[in-house]
């Protein structure tokens, strides 16, 4: 577990980006984010993520979405992500920790999602390489019945 928690906390930081967002349900849109973690105590880190969308045809950004969350490694060592979204929805993710060379890959599915009927799983997928972080999110739904990308953006740490 040990092993685990050093790349764990290599998240730790504030990081900035732009990004992709669509799903076969809604319009593509372009987006910038800010993804902000922060060590709690040994074997947690507290995450805060906040989302602005660009407004078609302007300049500007529209808060679309806020999160709250933790990230804590389990006994078996493997990672569990618990966030509270602006929208109402909870979910829980487990995932596991890779590595290849220097660069740190973490996939999350979804075990448990409440208080949002529309989404029956999700993934998320952070792929950490010294100061970039490429973040991807998919989910299935009821109208889409297999694991589609809705997110992708790279992110720089922030200096």
């Amino acid at each position: 577990m040990k092993g685990n928690y050093h790349h764990f906390t290599l998240l730790e930081g504030t990081w900035i980006g732009e990004g992709q967002g669509g799903y076969p349900t809604i319009s593509s849109f372009a987006y910038r984010e800010m993804l902000s973690f922060t060590r709690r105590d040994d074997l947690s880190i507290a995450y805060v993520q906040r989302t602005q969308k660009h407004v078609e045809g302007q300049t500007g950004h529209v808060i679309s979405h806020w999160e709250n969350g933790f990230i804590r490694v389990l006994e078996s060592g493997e990672l569990e992500l618990v966030n509270a979204q602006s929208g109402g929805r909870s979910e829980v993710l487990v995932g596991v920790i890779e590595t290849s060379g220097d660069v740190i890959r973490i996939r999350f599915t979804s075990k448990t999602i409440m208080n949002d009927p529309r989404t029956v799983r999700s993934a998320r997928i952070f792929e950490l390489d010294g100061d970039t972080l490429r973040y991807e999110m998919e989910m299935q739904t009821t109208k889409v019945d297999q694991m589609t990308q809705h997110l992708k953006i790279v992110l720089q740490r922030a200096k």
